[in-house]
């Protein structure tokens, strides 16, 4: 891995990203950067799914399946090669019905954007918001950390969420905070 490493976004600036791209901003130049749904939706997606980038932008009408009542991604990761294979929650589902019947999408991609275009309108925007180390990524760990504290800390379902390998890969996603570490130790105190 190189010098540069993502953060992970929390709920509350992983939120304020999508909105400013969904709604459009002037920076401080005074560029105008317009409303832009499709990177919100992606963007959004990444959030929630925990897929990268490449995965959600490839994304098709035909990538989730209805397995009896219940919605499940189905696709193989272009960077890994695996098959990856989980349930997408309804509001995600509806989600994703709203914007391809929005954008009046019945089969096919649904995305027409590159990764390369995602990444430099993101870099504006994070720029914009003084978010340093922020990249697409920074969703998908946003995603892990979103689960992990779901779980109670399952370190193992969030590796498999995420189609890792190892737990190891996944513990790099995961941030706890030294005030979290130093509070389980004091738990753990006991004097004999």
């Amino acid at each position: 891995m190189g010098r540069y490493c993502t953060t992970s976004l929390d709920a509350k600036n992983c939120k304020h990203l999508i909105e400013l791209i969904r709604e459009g901003y002037t920076d401080l130049d005074g560029v105008t950067h317009r409303p832009n749904k499709q990177l919100a939706t992606i963007l959004t997606l990444e959030a929630n799914l925990g897929c990268r980038i490449g995965d959600i932008i490839s994304l098709t009408t035909d990538s989730i399946i209805d397995d009896g009542g219940i919605y499940k991604l189905n696709i193989t990761e272009q960077k890994t090669g695996k098959k990856r294979s989980f349930i997408v929650p309804k509001p995600i589902k509806a989600f994703i019905d709203d914007y391809t019947m929005q954008e009046g999408l019945y089969n096919g991609p649904l995305f027409d954007i590159k990764a390369p275009a995602v990444w430099k309108q993101l870099r504006a925007a994070t720029a914009f918001l003084n978010l340093d180390n922020t990249s697409t990524h920074s969703l998908r760990k946003y995603a892990a950390n979103a689960l992990y504290e779901a779980t109670g800390h399952d370190i193992e379902a969030v590796c498999e969420f995420l189609n890792h390998s190892s737990t190891n890969v996944t513990r790099k996603y995961i941030k706890r905070s030294d005030a979290q570490l130093e509070s389980a130790i004091e738990k753990c105190v006991s004097i004999f």
